[in-house]
This record gives structure tokens, sequence and C-alpha cells, in this order.
């Protein structure tokens, strides 16, 4: 019975990886800051609402890439972005909550650096969906790279999420 499960369980991480093994993706540049990510090449250009707003791709079962710029103020430095980290899960919440999201859930936030740049994350979900967000602070420019799915389709997304996330490059 236990051989049986691993056997399936093996047959599914192998079917799944050769999935997503196949897939392509392309390069998009932002044009508020100067910075890119790759993407799949099946996602199509969305529209854009909202002046900071720079970036926004979705595919056909809206699974959604999006970018933020937003200029920083001139006595904030690039180090700063460690800050963004200070605010409490519940500060954070309410901020995303007073923004229109409800019922908000935080499933991990701090630091990392993605791409030699200190970056600041943010996993979090609402009712039906998953967000998985990494902020930079680069050369006088903020910027919010947002990957947005279905929270019961997280574990089919996650290749690809940290694909995008990991591509961007200022």
């Amino acid at each position: 019975m236990k051989r049986n499960n691993i056997i399936i369980l093996l047959l599914a991480l192998l079917s799944s990886s050769d999935l997503y093994a196949q897939l392509t993706f392309k390069t998009v540049k932002g044009t508020k800051a100067n910075y890119s990510i790759s993407i799949p090449s099946d996602y199509t250009l969305a529209k854009i609402i909202g002046g900071n707003i720079d970036i926004k791709y979705s595919n056909s079962e809206g699974a959604s890439i999006n970018t933020v710029v937003k200029n920083l103020p001139g006595e904030v430095s690039d180090n700063d972005i460690e800050q963004m980290n200070i605010q409490s899960d519940a500060e954070f919440v309410n901020q995303l909550e007073s923004n229109g999201l409800e019922n908000v859930t935080v499933i991990k936030r701090g630091m990392k650096i993605v791409n030699g740049i200190n970056s600041c994350f943010a996993y979090y979900k609402d009712a039906e969906l998953y967000y998985h967000t990494i902020m930079q602070f680069r050369k006088g420019k903020l910027i919010l790279l947002t990957f947005t799915c279905e929270y019961s389709k997280k574990g089919l997304y996650m290749p690809i999420i940290f694909r995008v996330v990991n591509s961007l490059k200022t």
C-alpha cells in the first residue's frame, strides 16, 4: 500500500514538472522604471486600471502578474526597504483591508535577496485568491511585483511564481 502511494506521488510530481518544463517564457520591460521580468508566453496584456500600474498580464484562468511603480521621496534610499518589514502583520492586514481586500490572512512576510537586491516579500490570501508580492526600492523608485491566482491552485502555480519573481531584474 505504501509503495503504491509513493509511486503515485512520484508520477504526479514527474507529470507536473514535465508540464512546466515545456512552458516558454518571454521577457517584458517596465516603462516607468528600468526593470524586466520573465512571464509565461501564454499570458496576455491585460487592461491597466490605475496610474501606478506599469505591467499587467493575465492568463485564461485569471492568474495575473502586475507591477506597480511609484516614485520614492528624495530622502528615501534603496536601503530603507527594510523599514517596510517593521509593520506588524495586523497593521499590514489593516492596510490591505482599508484598500478594499476582505478577510486577509498573512501566510508569510519578511526580507530576501532577489537577484542581488534586498527585497521585502509578503505572501497572503483572501477568501479566494493567493497573492505573492516582492517589493524593491531601486534608484528612487518603489517596484512592487505581484502574482495573483486562485488560492486553490496555488500549488500548481508555484513553479511559475518562483520563476517570475526570481526573474525580476533592475
